[in-house]
Order: C-alpha cells, then structure tokens, then sequence
C-alpha cells in the first residue's frame, strides 16, 4: 500500500510544476502502443529524468521505466525508486562489475515478470542523455533485452517493441510543447528463426529498424538547414495547437521526416517567409490563422483577484529554481529533470500555506474553492502570459494590407505542403 501511495502522491505532485513547464503535449501513433500485451518502448533521450516523467506522468497508462543503476544502491533510494515504478539497468561505469552483474541479473527477472502480466517497460535506447534535438546512435541493449525475454518465455511472449519518439519544442524554459510519437511495433517473435540463428545479428537488426525510426520522428536540427530546420519545428507545433486542450491524441499532421530531409529550395524558401514575416513584425501562429486558449484566458482574468498573486509567487518560484540549477549544476543534462523536481518541491509548500491560510480564514468550501480557483488560475495564467506576444503581433497581422496577408499565407502555405 505504501508503494502505490509514493507513486500517486509523486504523479500528483508533479502536475504542479508541469502546469507551468509544459504548454501542451501531443500524443501520436497510439493505435501503435496495444495495451493488451507485453510492450518494450524503446524511445530516445534528451532531457534526463524529465522524459520518464512525461511518459509516466502525462501519458494516463502505468508504464515501468530503466533507469541508471547507480542511483539505486542506497536502500531507501531503492525503495522509494522502485515504488515510482523505476527499475535498474547498469552499465560499466555504474557499479563494479559484480554489483551491476548481480543487479541486471535481478532487473531481468522482474521484467520478464511484468512483461508476462502485459505491462509496459520503458528504455532509452540512446543509453544516455543530452538535451539535443537529434538522435544519437542506439545501443544495442534494447535488442538484447527483447531477445532474452523471447528466450525465456521460449518464443511464447508476444512481445511488441514500439519505437517512441520524443520531441521537446526547446530546452531550459518555459511553457514547452512536447510531441511523444508511437510507430509502428516490432514484433520480436517474428524473429525466432533469426534469433536461433545468430541472436548478436537479430539483436543488430532490431537495433537498426529502430534507429530508422526515431530518425524519421525526431526533429533533428544539427547537420544542414539548423536554423530553417528549428523554425520548421515552431510551424509544425503551430499547425498542431489545439486551443482548449493540455493533452491532445491522434492529432498530428505534417511530416517530420520531411522536415529533416529539407533541401536547398525547400530551405530557400523557409529563409525568404522567415524574413518576411520579420520584416512585417507577425509570427507564424498569425499567418498561420492558429487559435488561442480562450478559456484560460477567461479564467485568469474571472480569478485574477487571488490567482494573480499566487502566479506571482510561482513565477518567482520558477525563476529562483533556474536561476538556481544554472549556476550551481555544471551538468546541463540534468537542469530541467532539476528545476521541474525543485519546483515541485517549493510548489508543495506554496499549497500547503495557501490551504492553512484560507482554511483559517473561510468557511471549508470556500477555502476549497478559493485553493482550487487560486492554483489552476495561476497555471492559466502562465499560459495567458505565454500568449501576449501572439496577441501583439495579433495586432500589427489585422494592420497588414489584404495583398500583404495573401503573399504571407501563400509563401507559409507552399512551406506546409513541403512538409506535408
């Protein structure tokens, strides 16, 4: 009981700090994730804990996650990890030989256990983490795992290895869009005879189908075109924004793909319409025609008696814990798993001093009342900031002459049907 505590006052506790880290979150391809059998989700990893988060926190399903095994070897941090559904995996550099032996060892005969209840397992096939849009090469652990499990069930266990794209609109700030896709499942079992026959090379193969993958669904901006590449990305995310929604399913349009594989006329054109639109003082969500979030609006501004000064302090506390993670964490791999995790912490504490001072001073429905309406206008509030500059350049967009509108939609729309 004690474990199943931990794990929901942690998802809980997380939606905090999220209300004001994430704008939206889209969720691609889940006729792709079956839930009635063993999954291996095999994704990317570019920003630390965080990415356990948004699978475990934000997707609704209970999904186990590997993790470093060095951060395990305290008792009580086993414990407390373990009951947030974190599991082990060590690598060379994580323990001694013997210890990260003996620790796999046990993590694989858990896995198998879960996988053959119809549970979810989630690896990061990268190996390691860095806050980068682009996909490093994978390990071949992941192929592995899926081989062994096959191995012991022999060959009975259905299970599906679904590669998982994990896209973030940037890094290190505020109100972030973040696009988890679900391709299509590799199914292990179709590789038995492979498997008997050389499992390094159906392990290399598996390795191979995934990397292909995540390359075609996770925005890569290093290499050519980084910077038309980048804005190609806000355009998607423009195309893709669902004004009334925190968490939209199956709604995704255009092609990533297509946006990492721009060429020179392609580009030519993303540098003229970025000029453009400079040059008029508009962004792409108003050329674009995209909506807003009328209703967060409506409810900072019905609240904004009480829940203005509570965005006020959460914004003071956001901005204390990134200050505070920039300068004293050399390691930028972890700064945003951090600044969420602290955030988290001090947001605890503002609800529990809200809650004493409102109880104390109102009736208990009131007080409830006043806590809920104080706390999700605080969050709408993040996101009616977040909207100002959309609304300002709103304005110079209803200025533009009729022809200028129509030269800006034209070249925004021969861009979409590039990437489309």
């Amino acid at each position: 009981m004690l474990k199943d505590w931990v794990f929901h006052f942690c998802r809980n506790s997380l939606r905090l700090p999220l209300g004001g880290f994430v704008r939206k979150v889209h969720f691609d391809g889940l006729e792709n994730f079956p839930k009635d059998k063993p999954v291996l989700l095999a994704g990317n990893h570019p920003n630390s804990f965080l990415d356990g988060v948004v699978y475990q926190h934000m997707s609704g399903r209970k999904i186990y996650t590997l993790t470093r095994g060095d951060v395990f070897l305290k008792p009580i941090a086993n414990y407390f990890l373990r009951s947030m559904c974190l599991r082990p995996i060590f690598r060379a550099r994580d323990a001694n030989s013997e210890v990260a032996r003996k620790g796999n060892s046990q993590t694989m005969d858990e896995l198998y256990d879960l996988f053959r209840n119809n549970q979810t397992i989630l690896i990061f096939s990268e190996g390691s983490s860095f806050p980068e849009k682009g996909v490093r090469r994978l390990r071949k652990g992941t192929g592995h795992i899926a081989i062994d499990m096959m191995k012991r069930s022999d060959y009975n266990l259905d299970l599906h290895v679904v590669p998982t794209a994990l896209n973030y609109s940037r890094f290190g700030s505020l109100m972030q869009t973040i696009h988890v896709s679900f391709d299509q499942p590799i199914v292990v079992k179709n590789f038995k005879d492979e498997i008997e026959e050389n499992d390094k090379k159906a392990a290399e193969k598996i390795t191979n189908q995934l990397q292909e993958s995540l390359e075609n669904n996770i925005v890569i901006t290093k290499g050519d075109y980084s910077e038309e590449k980048e804005f190609l990305h806000e355009v998607i995310i423009n195309e893709n924004y669902r004004p009334f929604t925190f968490k939209s399913y199956n709604t995704w349009k255009l092609s990533i793909a297509k946006l990492n594989s721009i060429n020179d006329k392609t580009a030519s054109k993303v540098r003229d319409y970025k000029q453009a639109i400079l040059k008029e003082g508009v962004d792409d969500a108003n050329v674009g025609g995209r909506s807003f979030d009328a209703i967060s609006v409506f409810i900072a501004l019905f609240t904004f008696g009480f829940s203005l000064p509570v965005y006020a302090i959460w914004w003071l506390i956001w901005k204390f814990s990134m200050t505070f993670i920039d300068k004293r964490v050399k390691n930028i791999i972890f700064h945003d798993s951090l600044k969420v995790g602290l955030v988290m912490v001090l947001s605890l504490v503002l609800v529990l001093g809200l809650a004493f001072a409102f109880f104390n001073l109102f009736s208990p429905l009131w007080a409830i009342l006043l806590l809920i309406g104080s706390i999700y206008g605080g969050v709408c509030w993040f996101r009616l900031v977040d909207l100002l500059p959309y609304f300002w350049n709103q304005l110079a967009w209803f200025g533009l002459k009729e022809d200028v509108k129509n030269d800006l939609s034209k070249k925004r729309e021969a861009i979409i049907q590039a990437i489309s």
